[in-house]
């Protein structure tokens, strides 16, 4: 993976509320003037995305959240990512913590056609029964954001195991089809299909991105369905999305070779000359809607005009995901 420009982005999650979820003109210009003047402050970094580990852990909110961790001088990624949830979990962003204790030891392991299987010592089940599927969660999406690995399985002290603590069989392997920080809507578990959406954590310090995986009608829309939600906002107030909810799709989503077009309404932008767009909003839409096999990039216009924002964006493409938040 080459080099790819990312924007380290310091944005009180204080300075978004202001923006999205005031009522009055008057609140609403004056937040959209802060974000304004909080991102003047940012910087374009170059960052090399093979110099990290994308790494999924329990957040102080309850949630699990994405985040990026600097490799050091180890040669071994697996055997360093399951370090970060044990021996050196210090190395995880504060409001961060491990869902396994230092003592879990990871034995060996092996991959095979994708699959990797995890030997570890009876430590690894030291978690309380309520707590696996974030265990669970966290791992499975860590280790498959590892180039060839798409299948996480267990073993403890060398035997295969069928389920660890709870009833959660684990004995084929999971993968990121198992979704994360599921909302799960009890009248619409028949004919179901799975999307993931992204937003952000409310903690007034550094924004981390939450996964939230929800189950639909099979006979919705998907690709519709994630952009219409990221602009309503999630359902949860744990996490906040970056979409002013005036913002409309002035035309039906159009995908070819790849590439998705979109275009909106003008109250994408945030400033009072209509000229700047979110960053923390683009990441949001990129990450969501490049989970969709189809899609390899998004193209943005405004009012039909795509040259009005081409500084900040012609197309955003998939090597942005991950992005890094600092």
């Amino acid at each position: 993976m080459g080099k790819n420009m990312l924007k380290r982005l310091t944005l009180p999650v204080l300075a978004m509320l202001l923006i999205y979820y005031v009522t009055t003109d008057e609140a609403t210009e004056a937040g959209k003037s802060l974000i304004k003047t909080i991102e003047d402050q940012n910087v374009q970094v170059e960052v090399n995305l093979d110099d990290y580990y994308t790494i999924y852990a329990p957040h102080e909110s309850g949630n699990v959240v994405g985040t990026m961790i600097e490799k050091g001088e180890e040669s071994d990624d697996v055997q360093a990512v399951y370090d970060i949830f044990t021996t050196k979990m210090n190395k995880l962003p504060q409001g961060v913590t491990s869902p396994l204790t230092p003592a879990a030891e990871l034995i060996d392991y092996s991959i095979d056609q994708n699959v990797l299987t995890l030997n570890v010592t009876s430590d690894f089940l030291n978690y309380d029964l309520k707590d696996e599927r974030k265990v669970l969660e966290s791992l499975v999406y860590s280790f498959t954001s590892l180039p060839g690995i798409e299948v996480l399985k267990f073993k403890i002290d060398g035997l295969p195991v069928t389920n660890l603590n709870g009833t959660l069989s684990v004995e084929r392997g999971l993968s990121k089809e198992m979704g994360i920080n599921l909302e799960l809507d009890s009248k619409t578990l028949d004919n179901t299909q799975v999307v993931t959406l992204f937003f952000l954590t409310d903690d007034h310090k550094d924004a981390l991105l939450v996964p939230v995986t929800r189950l639909i009608p099979s006979t919705e829309n998907a690709v519709q369905y994630v952009i219409q939600e990221l602009i309503n906002g999630p359902e949860d107030d744990k996490y906040i999305s970056v979409f002013d909810n005036k913002v409309n799709l002035l035309t039906d989503p159009m995908i070819d070779n790849g590439v998705i077009s979109l275009n909106f309404s003008n109250d994408l932008f945030y400033d009072n000359e209509k000229t700047v767009v979110s960053s923390l909003m683009l990441k949001q839409l990129v990450l969501t809607l490049t989970q969709f096999e189809e899609i390899k990039s998004v193209s943005i216009a405004v009012d039909g005009d795509e040259k009005v924002i081409e500084d900040q964006l012609k197309t955003v493409s998939q090597q942005l995901n991950p992005v890094i938040y600092k």
